[in-house]
């Protein structure tokens, strides 16, 4: 089903339900009117007939005999009976041997002095009338209320082709309000319907960009921006890749087909055979770093095995590892502020993919810096700890900054060391998965600053 049926559907039940409410309340309102209204020109016409009786009994009943038979029998009342004490009927409005009456009725009406009730098509009253010499009597009259029928019957009628016609008036009116609301959207539609892969660059009209399908739009052109930039990052790390890659093996080739062209000494063979080790050993090193960074990229945070972990245990951890390794590297570690509390400096993280992380801005830092060193600084806050890895090195042109964590990015003032551009776009996605932040200030020939935020418990 559509939405624009869907929402003509729903928006004509809804109209629907507030007619039959609407409907149902007048009608109700006006039969408990009506039955008020005839009970009461019971009760005033009894009293009236019943005044006249006792005053003077005898020269009124026949005259109220007649009046009965003329006018209330064809206007309001059946008939009209009046019980003494011993509910013996002293009148009666209609001739007749028997006169059928009902005995708990009447006990109900001395309990209650007035009660009002039904018998059939028949609306009955009965009330006390209490006269100060003759004593009490119960009035009981009754009618066929026709007219008001008629009338509730005619109102039945009207309330009931009202009802169907504002429903399918409703119906047309939601079908064409659906339609406009909607026609945003079905542009919107077709607009989509002609982006492809190769004109990502083509924006959706966003209209007044303030009302919901507008901002709709707006939401739409930034995801398909993300996925330009998403686009261009795959084809640069393709590019970047090829490149890096064609790198030794290129060199591997010339330096087989070189020592193909003419017959050497085993010495000369063993040194060409150093320097095809060299490349394949540089080949396998770039064919790891690829696979790190395919594999940061595929893990997801709920496959991840998070623990407490001290941050300063693992700076240290790390700092003796890379320093094992390289022991002309310099890394001095210190805290901006004494932790008094140990849960300032601890966090829910994977130690593995952290020291990861550590050791990359680290092995940066010494590497890019003449004099082989770095600084580590530990700070915290409130919400969240801090890792500041200091350098005096090359650091980055300013325009280069954000493109750093590119995968397979290097900055120009970069490609004479030795690296391939991974390490960190590894870093960002590993501080992702840690919902932290990396960051970097540098200044071209003074040093860069590279800063993680990660929350602590």
């Amino acid at each position: 089903m559509k939405i624009r049926t869907k929402i003509a559907l729903q928006f004509t039940l809804i109209i629907a339900l507030i007619l039959a409410t609407f409907s149902a309340s007048f009608y109700y309102i006006a039969e408990q009117n009506r039955k008020d209204e005839f009970y009461r020109n019971l009760r005033d016409r009894a009293l009236t007939r019943a005044d006249l009786l006792i005053k003077n009994e005898e020269n009124n009943k026949k005259l109220l005999k007649i009046i009965d038979k003329e006018t209330l029998s064809k206007l309001y009342a059946d008939s009209v009976l009046m019980f003494n004490d011993k509910d013996q009927v002293v009148y009666a409005s209609y001739e007749a041997d028997t006169v059928y009456y009902s005995g708990d009725l009447l006990k109900l009406v001395r309990q209650k002095k007035y009660v009002e009730t039904t018998n059939r098509n028949l609306l009955v009253m009965g009330v006390m009338y209490t006269h100060q010499v003759k004593g009490e009597f119960v009035l009981m009259a009754s009618a066929e209320d026709v007219l008001g029928n008629s009338q509730l019957q005619k109102l039945r009628e009207s309330l009931s082709y009202s009802f169907l016609f504002g429903v399918l008036i409703t119906i047309v009116l939601g079908f064409i309000f659906a339609g406009q609301s909607l026609k945003p959207i079905s542009a919107m539609n077709k607009e989509i319907g002609t982006i492809t892969a190769y004109n990502l660059r083509k924006p959706l009209n966003e209209g007044n960009r303030q009302d919901e399908i507008a901002q709709l739009a707006i939401n739409f052109n930034q995801m398909l921006h993300r996925l330009e930039q998403s686009f261009d990052l795959q084809r640069s790390f393709v590019s970047n890749a090829s490149h890096e890659l064609r790198t030794p093996l290129a060199g591997l080739k010339s330096e087989i087909q070189v020592a193909l062209e003419d017959e050497r000494t085993p010495d000369e063979y063993r040194k060409v055979l150093h320097s095809l080790l060299n490349d394949t050993q540089r080949l396998i090193q770039l064919t790891n770093s690829l696979l790190q960074l395919a594999q940061s990229e595929k893990k997801e945070e709920r496959t991840i095995n998070f623990q407490s972990l001290r941050l300063d245990e693992l700076i240290f951890q790390t700092q003796e590892e890379l320093q094992t390794l390289h022991s002309d590297y310099q890394i001095h570690i210190d805290f901006e502020d004494i932790p008094e509390n140990e849960q300032d400096i601890t966090l829910l993280g994977n130690a593995p993919l952290l020291k990861t992380v550590f050791n990359n801005l680290m092995d940066n830092a010494c590497k890019y810096s003449p004099n082989k060193r770095a600084d580590v600084r530990i700070g915290f806050d409130d919400k969240n700890c801090s890792i500041r890895v200091i350098d005096r090195g090359i650091g980055i042109p300013e325009n280069e900054t954000q493109r750093i964590f590119e995968p397979l990015y290097r900055a120009k003032n970069a490609t004479a060391f030795r690296g391939y551009g991974i390490g960190l776009s590894v870093c960002r996605r590993i501080v992702d998965m840690h919902r932290g932040t990396i960051q970097v200030k540098s200044q071209l020939g003074q040093g860069s600053t590279f800063e993680v935020v990660l929350p602590h418990i």
